[in-house]
């Protein structure tokens, strides 16, 4: 996978990504909601920041949640980063990165709070755990990283049955042949697909304190990993 690729990739989809990603993604507002709302209850967040915003969904809702925050977004899409910055306007302390966050290199401490949705697939296993001990190192102590991303079965015909499922339910939302071959052709050629257990244990091995699924649906799961105090 080069970053080119997956750039050109999502820069296509750009004009209508939300709607393919809804109709694509099976409860896809749900996952988004439940990755801020079982933040702990009245904690303030000041620096935040989104790994492979794309758009913007998940920015906006973490906006609005905390508007008074530091708000730092990173995509290697150009054409996705600028709806974002144009969606966010109005975040008076926005900063964005128009690189591959596998790239990225902050000071410790440098965040209270790490998201993300449905990118972090695009690394490997080895990926996943150099980018999961960097979230735990730029992390203020207390700190959360939390993101959303698909996961594989535990077994291969578990594996299957969430691809099974999920094409029925893409299909009842209005996808197409054409449009589901699209994403298997992109899943085939730049998706890793880790199991569910594996990311939360790689996460603890990076030193979090707290790791929990909080949310799940076939392939979608909403991980959140604490920071000790």
């Amino acid at each position: 996978m080069t970053n080119e690729n997956v750039a050109e990739f999502f820069d296509s989809l750009t004009g209508e990504y939300t709607e393919t990603i809804e109709r694509c993604f099976p409860r896809y507002p749900e996952m988004l909601w439940a990755v801020l709302n079982y933040l702990p209850t009245g904690r303030r967040f000041e620096n935040i920041l989104d790994l492979g915003a794309g758009t913007g969904n998940l920015s906006v809702a973490v906006h609005e949640a905390f508007p008074e925050a530091t708000l730092r977004v990173v995509d290697v899409s150009r054409d996705s980063l600028d709806i974002c910055r144009e969606r966010l306007a109005e975040c008076e302390r926005l900063i964005c990165d128009e690189t591959d966050f596998r790239n990225l290199e902050f000071p410790e401490g440098s965040f209270d709070l790490i998201v993300s949705s449905i990118a972090i697939h695009h690394l490997d296993a080895a990926g996943k755990q150099s980018l999961f001990q960097r979230c735990h190192n730029w992390l203020s102590d207390g700190g959360i990283f939390c993101f959303a991303d698909q996961c594989a079965g535990e077994t291969e015909d578990l594996y299957a049955r969430h691809i099974e499922n999920w094409k029925q339910q893409t299909m009842q939302a209005g996808s197409t042949e054409a449009e589901w071959q699209m994403w298997m052709q992109h899943q085939a050629e730049h998706d890793h697909h880790d199991t569910l257990s594996d990311q939360m244990a790689w996460l603890r091995v990076a030193g979090f304190e707290s790791v929990d699924c909080v949310w799940r649906f076939l392939l979608w799961s909403v991980i959140q990993a604490r920071k000790a105090a």
